[in-house]
């Protein structure tokens, strides 16, 4: 028996989960907001959303977009940015941790 959880954070508005994880990864990934919404499924102005929302309830940008063409822009987390996003991880995991062993406990029967 397994639990499956959901964590999502929010203050005035949810700003990170799931949705906003993969797309950090992915933009981690493949250096583009572009390529990154390619490769989640999510569409573009709704990845610009997310971080938006994210960067504004957070107070700080977690993404640097640097114009200079395929050979030298690109999109990349900031030290903050990727600092939040593997707090989020850490959140996740002892989430998960937590609520596999309290069903462990709990289902006793």
């Amino acid at each position: 028996m397994r639990v499956i959880t959901r964590v999502r954070i929010g203050k005035d508005r949810i700003f990170i989960g799931k949705g906003v994880k993969e797309m950090l990864d992915a933009i981690e990934l493949y250096k583009s907001i572009k390529k990154a919404t390619e490769q989640t499924g999510i569409s573009y102005p709704k990845a610009i959303r997310m971080i938006r929302t994210l960067e504004e309830e957070l107070g700080f940008p977690v993404v640097i977009s640097e114009k200079g063409g395929n050979e030298r822009g690109g999109t990349r987390l900031t030290e903050k940015g990727k600092e939040v996003l593997e707090t989020f991880r850490r959140i996740e995991k002892s989430v998960e941790e937590y609520a596999n062993k309290l069903v462990e406990e709990e289902f006793r029967f």
